[in-house]
């Protein structure tokens, strides 16, 4: 048996493993990345293979070209082989390929979830959605702070009908140089709208279409992106066990460091899936004040007192225990079932 290191880079790879029976070393410094040529080179070894790479940008379409050829082939963060250890020596790739090996023979890996082709599509839909977004906000304060060096301030929103048309009146008193730029913006403005707008509509339409997604859509306050998003970030819910590992998932868990007897909550970890902690504290924000009758909204009142951003999570952290009983179950949004309880809230099965 062959235990396999992989270090992935965008056009190559260097290999590096050995087999722990006979001593035998495998090493390849450069290896095309290209499907045909990895096809060729893996399907000469007759011995099972057992492989291990770390994530990357072309780590999933890598890995669904070699699995065939593997007897076991998994994909690991480097933040949680390496961690916070940067000073390794000198550090190339075939150290980091045997390292990769020999940690897999000694079975101290964690090997990440690999989204199947449809998820990892979902996932790049509602992530271009959200950064879509971002960019028209971002224009939008690039414009204000334009207008702002020159001492005008815009009554109202650049984005509605009347600041426009502010806008228009203004454009009179800019000098040469500012004008060309507050042109450029607008056009710049004009595009990432258009590309918002059509991610938007995708993004609508593939909602409705999925089943989870329309379960999600029944909770109050949730809508097409939130769904989504929570539908393609987490991919399979039978990954996790228990609501508390996907808390961790989306980063709503603190850090903790424990020395014998004492044990010191820190701020959340920040090792997560950055989506989907921005879309549910974002949407946690909003249904903690959406009806007084919303168990979310008594959890938002009860933890204000600690200050909101204590609220927003904790609101997170409860929608969280909702999300993962509701696709664990396959059940919809049933307020009478959540029970909060002074403390933490208390998640009972949902029923059809």
């Amino acid at each position: 048996m062959l235990y396999i290191g992989l270090d992935v880079h965008c056009k190559w790879m260097t290999i590096k493993g050995f087999n722990p029976d006979d001593g035998t070393l495998v090493e390849i410094m450069r290896q095309s990345n290209d499907e045909q040529s990895l096809r060729e080179f893996f399907s000469r070894f007759t011995e099972p293979l057992h492989g291990v790479m770390e994530s990357g940008t072309n780590s999933w379409a890598v890995y669904r070209t070699l699995k065939p050829y593997f007897e076991k082939l998994i994909v690991v963060d480097p933040a949680t082989v390496w961690g916070k250890d940067i000073r390794r020596g000198a550090k190339t790739d075939r150290r980091d390929a045997i390292k990769l090996a020999v940690k897999m023979q000694r079975d101290e890996l964690i090997p990440l979830y690999v989204p199947d082709e449809k998820t990892q599509d979902l996932r790049i839909l509602a992530r271009a959605k959200i950064n879509a977004s971002r960019h028209v906000t971002k224009t939008v304060n690039e414009f204000g702070s334009l207008l702002k060096s020159w001492g005008i301030v815009l009554e109202s929103s650049l984005l509605s009908k009347k600041g426009q048309q502010q806008l228009e009146t203004i454009k009179a008193n800019l000098p040469e140089f500012s004008l060309i730029v507050l042109e450029k913006w607008l056009e710049m403005l004009k595009i990432a709208q258009e590309a918002e707008n059509t991610l938007a509509k995708l993004v609508e339409s593939e909602a409705k279409k999925d089943e989870d997604c329309q379960r999600l859509l029944s909770i109050p306050g949730v809508g097409y992106l939130t769904a989504l998003v929570v539908r393609a970030e987490i991919g399979d819910i039978s990954r996790f066990s228990k609501a508390e590992q996907l808390i961790c998932y989306c980063g709503l868990s603190p850090s903790v460091r424990q020395s014998a007897d004492s044990i010191y909550f820190g701020k959340l970890n920040r090792f997560c899936n950055k989506f989907l902690k921005y879309v549910l504290v974002l949407r946690s924000q909003s249904m903690g004040r959406y009806s007084k009758e919303n168990p979310m909204s008594q959890t938002y009142w009860r933890v204000l007192t600690r200050g909101k951003s204590h609220a927003k999570i904790a609101v997170a952290r409860q929608l969280v225990r909702v999300i993962f009983s509701m696709l664990k179950n396959k059940t919809c949004w049933d307020a009478s079932k959540i029970i909060s309880r002074r403390g933490s809230p208390t998640i009972v099965t949902l029923k059809v």
